[in-house]
This record gives C-alpha cells, sequence and structure tokens, in this order.
C-alpha cells in the first residue's frame, strides 16, 4: 500500500481560476496533493500523452490514463512530506502551471524543485501535458505543448 504522505497544497494563481481549462488542471494538482490519483487523472482523455523530462525519476513519455495514473502513483509514494505548490498561467491555448514542490522523500533526503508543466486541454479533458525544467523559459514565449 502506498503510504500517505503529509501534503500541502498552495494555489496562488494569476491566471483567471474561473476559466474552466485552469480550474480542471488546478484540481488534479489539489487531488495529486491529497494522495486521490484517480481524482488526479478524472479529466484525462484515455488516449493523454504525458511527458516528463528524461533527467526527472521516470523520466519520459507516458501515453493513456492507465500510464498516468502509474507515473503519479509512482511519484506520490517517493514522498513522506511533500508541499505542492502550483501557480497557474494562460499562455493562448495552454494552461501552463509553474509547479514548486519541496518536501523529504521517503529516504528521507529533502527535494526542492520548480518545474513548468504545459497543459493542452480540448472539451473538457487534458490531451497533453509536456513537463519542462526551466519554468522562465516557458514562461517568456508561448509554449506548443
Amino acid at each position: 500500500m502506498t503510504p500517505s504522505p503529509a501534503h500541502r497544497a498552495h494555489p496562488a494563481n494569476p491566471a483567471d481560476p474561473a476559466d474552466p481549462d485552469v480550474a480542471l488542471v488546478l484540481a488534479a494538482y489539489a487531488a495529486y496533493a491529497r494522495g486521490d490519483i484517480d481524482a488526479a487523472v478524472a479529466d484525462l482523455h484515455p488516449d493523454v500523452a504525458r511527458v516528463e523530462p528524461e533527467e526527472l525519476p521516470d523520466g519520459g513519455a507516458h501515453t493513456g490514463r492507465d500510464a498516468v495514473h502509474a507515473y503519479l502513483s509512482a511519484s506520490y509514494a517517493m514522498w513522506s512530506e511533500l508541499h505542492s505548490e502550483p501557480t497557474a498561467y494562460r499562455r493562448g491555448a495552454d494552461v501552463v502551471i509553474v509547479h514548486h514542490v519541496h518536501g523529504t522523500l521517503t529516504d528521507g533526503d529533502a527535494l526542492d524543485l520548480t518545474v513548468a508543466d504545459v497543459f493542452t486541454v480540448h472539451d473538457g479533458r487534458v490531451v497533453a501535458m509536456h513537463a519542462r525544467t526551466d519554468p522562465a523559459e516557458v514562461l517568456r514565449g508561448t509554449p506548443s505543448g
């Protein structure tokens, strides 16, 4: 059974929180922060494409809702204490989340990391997500996803 890390979410949202795409993506982050992976993937398209930088644990492509569920479950299980601080931005058709995560891993090591996650949403479903390790670079331009 996956341990239940202590989680805290601090959304600070420069994007309009009434924007349904922004709200949908932030709801997924809140679900992840409380360990509800089923809710975190509920609004993913069945054939969603999620790409993580190769230098991150389990980096690479994860295709399909089940693959993303497995990835997020493994990611969540790495933490004994996690602080999740997503900040949403709208960049053209994309929703960009600058995600600051920090806390303690299950091996006792501390981790403090900020990435930019670029989401493409169509008809109320996330169809693509690409993580980037340089949030400033993403925010300087309009990401293509």
